[in-house]
C-alpha cells in the first residue's frame, strides 16, 4: 500500500483553524496557521511520493527509509516553496523539519535521533536560519499577536499533533491492525507504525492553557474514536489517495515504477468519531 502522506496531512490540517472547537478542545488560534495548513502539502515528502524507489534488494523504500543524502534536498526545496508564499508558513515547516530528527524537539522521544552526517549538516544550517527568521517574523506587523517566540513554538507543537494524526492513518491502512503501543519490530519501525501509535501527547489546547492528550481507538478498519474530540464536525470524514502495490521485491527501479504508475489512484476514507 502506497499512500501520499502529504495529501492526508493537507486533508486534516485544512480543518485548522477553521473547524476546531475553541474550548475545551484544540483551539482556533492564529490566522497564519491557515497558511501552512493549506500549503504544507507542497513541502518535503511530495517529491519522493511522485517518484518512489526500491532499495538494493528491490524492496520499496518507505518514507522513514528515504536516503538522507537526497531527503534534505527536496525538504529544502519544499520549505523554499512555502517561504515564497508566506514567511510564517515557511518558518513553521522549517522548524518542523529541523525538529523531526531530534525527537520532534522532545515531543516524541520514541523516535530515534538521526546522527548521520546529512542530518547533522541539515540541522546545523537550518536552526540558525530558523532563529533569524523567527526574529524577522516577530517584527512583522501582519503577524502581530501570534509571532512571539512562545506563540511560534505553540503553533509548532500544534502542527506536530496534526502531523502525527495524519501519520497514524498513513502508517495503518487497516486501523484494526494499528499498533497501540511502542513496537520493537523492525518492520513496524521501517513503516512508522512503531512510533505513530494511539496516543498523541502533549496536545496543545489553547495558547497559555494546559496541554491535553488525544487518545485514538480503532472501531473498525476505517473508523477511529478520538478522545477528547477536537473537531466541530462529527463524525469527521477524511480521505487520502493512494495506490495498492504488491509488497514484494522488484527486479529493478523501472519494474517497480512501471507497476506503481499503472496502478490506479484510489481514495481511502476514514471516519473520526467522538466517544
Amino acid at each position: 500500500m502506497s499512500k501520499n502522506v502529504a495529501e492526508i496531512n493537507s486533508d486534516l490540517r485544512i480543518l485548522f483553524p477553521y473547524q476546531l472547537k475553541p474550548t475545551p478542545s484544540i483551539a482556533r488560534d492564529s490566522a497564519p496557521c491557515k497558511s501552512y495548513a493549506r500549503k504544507f502539502s507542497e513541502c518535503s515528502q511530495w517529491y519522493w511520493d511522485v517518484n518512489p524507489e526500491v532499495d538494493d534488494q528491490g524492496v520499496p523504500i518507505t518514507f522513514r527509509r528515504t536516503p538522507r543524502e537526497r531527503l534534505y534536498g527536496f525538504i529544502n526545496q519544499g520549505i523554499d516553496n512555502l517561504l515564497e508564499k508566506d514567511l510564517y508558513a515557511g518558518l513553521i515547516a522549517s522548524m518542523h523539519h529541523a525538529g523531526l530528527p531530534q525527537h520532534r524537539y522532545g515531543t516524541l522521544p520514541a523516535v530515534p535521533r538521526r546522527q548521520d552526517e546529512y542530518t547533522q549538516k541539515f540541522i546545523r544550517e537550518r536552526e540558525p536560519f530558523n532563529r533569524d527568521l523567527m526574529a524577522k517574523v516577530e517584527a512583522m506587523k501582519e503577524y502581530d499577536g501570534v509571532s512571539s517566540s512562545d506563540y511560534l513554538w505553540f503553533n509548532y507543537r500544534m502542527m506536530q499533533v496534526f502531523d502525527r494524526l495524519s501519520l497514524f492513518f498513513c502508517c495503518n491502512f487497516d486501523l484494526e491492525k494499528a499498533i497501540t503501543s511502542e513496537s520493537q519490530s523492525q518492520q513496524d519501525k521501517d513503516y512508522g507504525r512503531a512510533f505513530y501509535t494511539s496516543t498523541i501527547n502533549a496536545t496543545p489546547v489553547r495558547f497559555g492553557e494546559q496541554d491535553t492528550e488525544l487518545r485514538l481507538t480503532p472501531m473498525g478498519k476505517t473508523k477511529l474514536k478520538v478522545e477528547p474530540f477536537p473537531f466541530d464536525e462529527s463524525p469527521l470524514r477524511v480521505s487520502v489517495r493512494g495506490r495498492i502495490i504488491p509488497r514484494r521485491p522488484y527486479k529493478s527501479q523501472e519494474e517497480f515504477r512501471d507497476i506503481y504508475r499503472r496502478q490506479p489512484r484510489e481514495t481511502f476514507e476514514y471516519m473520526l468519531v467522538p466517544d
